[in-house]
């Protein structure tokens, strides 16, 4: 009797276990799938309101992003008021900012690493090309955590993914296990 009840046991633990990996496995092939949609449509636009965090100070401002089949990712502010209309591009090779008379003067996170003007391109081009470690379902939706270290950038992105719809709502960025940045997503599309 002793040996049945063990053997019930063991198979009652192996299908909680099986399930558990069934739906991690379900997990990563929704993260998957918002990689494969966002690489076949040749990339996304979005309004992203970014706020950076410097530890004693927090800025925040609006971009309109849109991002391209290489990656390239091209913003225009749109708030506050006082810097909307500058505008920019960002790639792999660098960027550039164009503007009227107004300049943006905000210092680098991330030991020199990262600009909050480049933040857009940092999470967009996680999305595409990033090392997905970790993927899990949490209240407001999928998260998706991204490294890329593998870049010889310690950033860690993290994603929550609208849970119904599977696109962005939300990002972090992270540099050495602190959030120096993050995106609150809206308006998102892939391109067509």
């Amino acid at each position: 009797m002793g040996k049945l009840r063990i053997w019930v046991l063991l198979q009652a633990l192996l299908l909680l276990l099986w399930g558990c990996t069934s739906q991690e496995e379900s997990r990563m092939d929704d993260a998957l799938a918002f990689r494969s949609a966002l690489v076949g449509a040749g990339g996304c636009s979005f309004l992203g309101e970014i706020t950076a965090d410097y530890g004693d100070e927090a800025y925040t401002f609006t971009a309109a992003c849109t991002t391209d089949d290489t990656g390239a990712l091209s913003f225009s502010l749109t708030a506050p008021e006082t810097i909307a209309g500058i505008s920019g591009t960002v790639q792999s090779r660098g960027g550039k900012l164009t503007f009227d008379s107004t300049a943006l003067a905000f210092g680098l996170l991330a030991d020199g690493k990262v600009s909050p003007a480049t933040a857009p391109y940092v999470v967009a081009e996680s999305w595409r090309t990033g090392y997905i470690t970790s993927v899990g379902q949490e209240e407001n939706g999928l998260r998706l955590t991204v490294d890329t270290s593998l870049e010889e950038n310690p950033l860690t992105v993290d994603t929550w993914l609208d849970r119904e719809k599977g696109i962005p709502i939300f990002a972090e960025v992270c540099y050495n296990g602190q959030r120096i940045l993050t995106i609150s997503i809206s308006e998102f599309q892939y391109n067509t």
